[in-house]
């Protein structure tokens, strides 16, 4: 991702160290290291800031509001909403940050605004769980060509469920267990999932939308379902596929790797060693 685009959410900062980053519909991802300076930024997404290390000085502003300045300890959440002005003035630090569409929180049925915060603060220390994601995100980051399109779109919308859980100052209520996906939700989306496999681009949202559910929740029926999250699934499905086809020594690991639905043959290749302990060329040898 060459920068954010400045119609969609504009930001100017300091110079940026080890920059990585990774640009999806959904969810957008920076990994880097920031000199010391003065940022300032507004746009139409939310941006969720972690740093993963501590600022010996740190000071903010929203808006016309007052300048704060405060303790940022390491992995503290950042949060500023979309179309709220941020200013910060600070010291240098490492950091992941994400920028997501205020539609990816609707779907998990909550918003994210000024109501959220006390007394103007929007930084709040970060949980295991959400430090876990996060990490998870910055990889995506790191290396977009070997993350399945659908484990990113999972990432995103688990990360939105930590923020709100976290801003919530409370648990978040979840359902013992998940009512399951019916018999015929389910046979559909098994049949999209055989029939679209060859599609590298297929989507959480797609298959929710077959299922009649939102991606949340269908993430959630669908583990209940078959034990697997959805993106597990169909990379299990991808690699069924691409066994088969490993039958046929007049296809290339390239072709194989495509007809199955991986992004590339790199991303093949690590996804089928992990599920199999092998690689595409030992199996097909040892077959």
């Amino acid at each position: 991702m060459d920068g954010l685009d400045p119609s969609v959410f504009a930001i100017s900062r300091p110079a940026l160290h080890d920059y990585a980053a990774a640009a999806r519909p959904d969810i957008m991802v920076e990994s880097y290291r920031s000199d010391a300076g003065q940022m300032e930024s507004c746009g139409a997404l939310h941006r969720l800031s972690l740093n993963r290390t501590s600022h010996g000085r740190y000071a903010f502003r929203i808006g016309d509001g007052p300048t704060r300045r405060v303790a940022r300890p390491s992995w503290t959440l950042g949060v500023q909403p979309a179309g709220l002005p941020l200013f910060v003035d600070g010291d240098g630090a490492d950091y992941i940050s994400i920028f997501q569409p205020p539609e990816a929180y609707r779907r998990i049925g909550r918003e994210l605004g000024p109501a959220q915060f006390e007394d103007g603060e929007m930084l709040v220390a970060a949980d295991p769980v959400t430090i876990h994601v996060a990490l998870a995100l910055a990889e995506l980051a790191r290396r977009p060509e070997a993350t399945d399109p659908l484990l990113a779109e999972q990432l995103g919308l688990s990360f939105a469920a930590c923020t709100l859980r976290l801003l919530s100052h409370r648990p978040a209520l979840r359902p013992e267990r998940p009512d399951a996906l019916s018999p015929d939700r389910l046979r559909r989306v098994l049949e999209h999932v055989e029939d679209a496999l060859e599609d590298g681009d297929l989507s959480l949202a797609e298959l929710a939308a077959i299922a009649r559910l939102s991606p949340f929740h269908f993430s959630r029926a669908f583990k209940a379902a078959t034990g697997h999250a959805p993106h597990q699934f169909v990379l299990a499905r991808r690699v069924e596929r691409a066994k088969a086809l490993l039958a046929r020594p007049d296809l290339a690991l390239a072709e194989i790797a495509y007809r199955a639905g991986f992004a590339s043959q790199a991303h093949f290749s690590t996804a089928f060693r992990r599920a199999t302990g092998t690689t595409p060329a030992r199996y097909r040898a040892a077959g």
